[in-house]
């Protein structure tokens, strides 16, 4: 209780901030609806708030509708998983492979262009590198003396980079063509009344277990899993409505945006040019080895790019989804990548001979 009377008296303090926020992010979403961008309701947001926060507007929205809007999509994705599910993870080896492969090279070589034309120390240098999410990285990186505030501007622009890039680079260069469905067509009246208390009720067990098994993205990974478990088990069927999911890419695009309220373009400096070329090397290397993939892979390229790409869990999902892209596979590479590269991280360390500066 006392937690949600914090942001109660947190949104009472910062009323108008948010509702500029969520005006801007509206906006965005129906410019690019009318001008059949890819992912309006995520995208359109991103921009329009990412553009108001670097040009000083003052707006304000909060992690935590956020959080709660990726549990909402977590359960929008447990719906979608496929039957045979079980049946695809063998085929996909060759891709996982491929992609450990990847963010081996990948992670050494923006490394080395930090050392070599940014200036970063070799710790700052590493876990910028590292595209295992911006808070463990962010984290990890001040541990061993790293400069947080750098890794955490670095690892945020290039998420942003890559969930604005590939759709985008997918519509003009590849002739995708949005199709403006938003999830599955459903409606609030598709749903029985019963259905919002069990699917409330599976979401909330489905992250205490995942956050308790120490899951990444517990809010997204936890519902996604359980429901999708029993979908493909035939123990329920349930739809999200689409209105539903649109509001939910839109509060995480404006959250994404959000986060560039207190850079200064003046003072990041020469570094901000730094990030956006390591994101874009990152994200070339990314579409490389996909490209590699292809040839041990029957994945369709499209699909192994977005599997594939820096980005994060949530964001990427979304994308793959908007995109027609297999969920449970993007999903499943995004958590393999993520869980090899926390694992290497203590080996990494200890080759580069890494001292813990705080405990």
């Amino acid at each position: 209780m006392a937690k949600l009377s914090f942001h109660v008296n947190e949104v009472r303090q910062h009323k108008w901030e948010l509702a500029l926020a969520l005006f801007i992010a509206l906006a965005g979403a129906l410019i690019f609806g009318w001008l059949r961008m890819p992912l309006p309701w995520m995208l359109g947001p991103l921009f329009g708030v990412t553009i108001a926060a670097l040009s000083g507007v003052n707006i304000w929205m909060p992690e935590w509708p956020r959080s709660l809007m990726i549990g909402v999509l977590g359960v929008f994705f447990g719906t979608t998983i496929s039957p045979d599910f079980a049946e695809q993870i063998l085929t996909w080896l060759p891709s996982i492979v491929t992609l450990l492969i990847s963010v081996t090279i990948t992670t050494a070589i923006v490394m080395a262009y930090f050392r070599a034309f940014a200036g970063h120390d070799p710790v700052t240098a590493y876990f910028s590198a590292n595209p295992g999410g911006m808070i463990p990285m962010a984290l990890m990186g001040r541990h061993y003396g790293g400069d947080e505030r750098l890794i955490s501007m670095i690892q945020s622009i290039r998420m942003v980079l890559t969930v604005i890039t590939f759709p985008i680079a997918f519509r003009f260069l590849a002739g995708y063509e949005p199709t403006g469905i938003v999830g599955t067509g459903a409606t609030l009246t598709d749903m029985a009344p019963i259905d919002f208390p069990v699917i409330l009720a599976l979401a909330i067990v489905g992250a205490l277990v995942a956050k308790r098994l120490r899951v990444p993205v517990p809010l997204l990974l936890g519902p996604m899993i359980l429901i999708g478990f029993l979908s493909v088990a035939g123990v329920g069927s349930w739809q999200i409505p689409d209105g539903l999911v649109a509001f939910a890419q839109l509060v995480i695009g404006a959250r994404i945006g959000a986060t560039f309220k207190n850079i200064r373009l003046k003072t990041v400096g020469v570094q901000l040019v730094h990030a956006v070329i390591a994101a874009y090397m990152m994200m070339g290397l990314a579409v490389l080895f996909a490209w590699l993939a292809t040839f041990a892979s029957e994945i369709p390229a499209p699909a192994l790019i977005l599997a594939f790409a820096p980005g994060g869990f949530a964001e990427m999902t979304i994308v793959g989804f908007g995109l027609g892209a297999d969920i449970a596979f993007i999903v499943s590479h995004q958590l393999i990548r993520f869980f090899f590269i926390i694992g290497l991280v203590p080996v990494a360390v200890r080759i580069m001979k890494f001292e813990p500066k705080e405990p």
